[in-house]
């Protein structure tokens, strides 16, 4: 096709909003570079983070690069370092090599010439030509390793032979200074170390085509969630996202990837972050429910068998405690099935009580008692879900205030639209 910036712009923000993280990348450089849509720094900034965040190291290195030159954030060298380590560790070799100077001037960082030699070292073993030419310098100067003009020598002629016009006249210049017997155990390392260089490179084209083959991950279980701030921090049962590889979240017929926040494993709790602006719910500010209390869920139980549509279910608190007494929990006739964990118990006003957790097994107390328990369900108790979150700050600190008593309809309508399906796959 003829190349079209706005056709290709149009796709990738199509694509970007269902989660791609490639095209999320690929936004944020159309962003930056003004191509198909007008130049702002700050949208390439939050397209990158977009994908950084889910581990894209492309979006990682690049916004790296929007925090180390202040394009559309602060100026912040702390954060720079942070993002391009994040991209060096999965073997970005140009966030390699920047992690190199920076580490060589000590740019945000204690100067630490072993830590320049490390990063240059895992570039130039991938092929990169700077860093090749740069860790000659090392082994020439004695900088951050003995000097040794034989491995010098041995990274300059990698160097060279990629057309480094600076490592070409170094590489020149020590051959005459080794002895001939040097420079045939130098060139024959130098023989050794592209060998390997070039294996490395056909083992990274034939992972990335095992990449770029379409396939579609599979969903391994569900469960519900809510939404408990605007800019996007849900509640959930930890054993509904538990050995997720990833997590997605639906909302209003739009996924958003989410990741993991915070857990609490023994009260079956978990914090999820997803990107954006959304309503969210408020915590009762009662310390307790109170027996008979009238509590509903919205939930999404079953969606393959069910649909994917919420479902509202009403009942009431039958006990101030859980299974065996459990102090941690309700136990309530609130119909809930497999699917509605982690949804929110509320009360009439729409504020939450609990998070639904537990279905009681119908089968194993047949298998004791001979009959078959009638509607007993568990919710273990809001301040509890409060003491997951008041361990991080940034979330309790924008927690809403309760909302007043309003008509049934109008506030389900309200509470609705912050209870998400939350999808996990293998």
């Amino acid at each position: 096709v003829l190349q079209n910036y706005k056709k290709a712009f149009y796709w990738y923000t199509k694509a970007a909003e269902q989660g791609g993280v490639a095209s999320q990348n690929s936004l944020g450089v159309m962003y930056y570079k003004g191509e198909g849509v007008l130049r702002d720094n700050k949208k390439a900034v939050y397209w990158y983070t977009r994908a950084a965040d889910q581990g894209y190291a492309g979006a990682q290195y690049n916004l790296a690069f929007m925090y180390r030159q202040g394009k559309g954030v602060f100026q912040n060298y702390k954060k720079a370092v942070y993002w391009y380590t994040k991209a060096a560790e999965q073997g970005h070799a140009d966030a390699q090599l920047v992690l190199g100077d920076i580490y060589l001037d000590g740019e945000g960082v204690l100067q630490d010439y072993k830590q320049a030699v490390y990063w240059y070292t895992m570039a130039a073993e991938q092929g990169h030509a700077i860093g090749q030419s740069n860790l000659g310098v090392m082994y020439d100067h004695g900088t951050g390793v003995p000097q040794n003009y034989l491995y010098a020598y041995v990274w300059f002629s990698l160097a060279a032979s990629q057309g480094d016009k600076k490592a070409i006249k170094y590489r020149n210049n020590f051959a005459a200074e080794l002895t001939p017997q040097q420079l045939v155990i130098a060139q024959d390392l130098a023989v050794k170390i592209q060998y390997k260089i070039d294996n490395l490179k056909k083992e990274s084209k034939i992972s990335r085509a095992d990449q770029l083959t379409p396939h579609r991950p599979k969903i391994k279980s569900s469960g519900t969630g809510f939404i408990i701030t605007k800019d996007g921090y849900i509640v959930t049962c930890y054993h509904v996202i538990d050995g997720a590889n990833s997590i997605r979240i639906r909302l209003a017929g739009k996924d958003y990837p989410a990741k993991l926040v915070g857990e609490d494993k023994y009260n079956d709790l978990a914090l999820l972050k997803i990107s954006g602006s959304f309503p969210a719910l408020a915590f009762s500010s009662k310390r307790s429910a109170k027996m008979g209390q009238d509590v509903f869920t919205i939930g999404f139980p079953r969606p393959m068998l069910q649909g994917v549509n919420a479902k509202l279910t009403k009942g009431a608190v039958n006990s101030l405690t859980g299974f065996q007494d459990d102090l941690r929990m309700y136990q309530i006739s609130v119909p809930v099935q497999p699917g509605n964990s982690g949804g929110p118990l509320l009360d009439f006003s729409g504020n939450v009580v609990g998070v639904i957790v537990a279905v009681l097994d119908a089968k194993a107390v047949f298998k004791i008692t001979g009959n078959i328990p009638q509607n007993v369900n568990y919710s273990i108790k809001h301040t509890y879900a409060q003491a997951m979150i008041d361990t991080f700050p940034e979330v309790s600190d924008k927690l809403l205030s309760p909302n007043k008593k309003q008509p049934f309809n109008d506030m389900v309508n309200r509470v609705q639209k912050s209870v998400v399906l939350v999808l996990v796959y293998e």
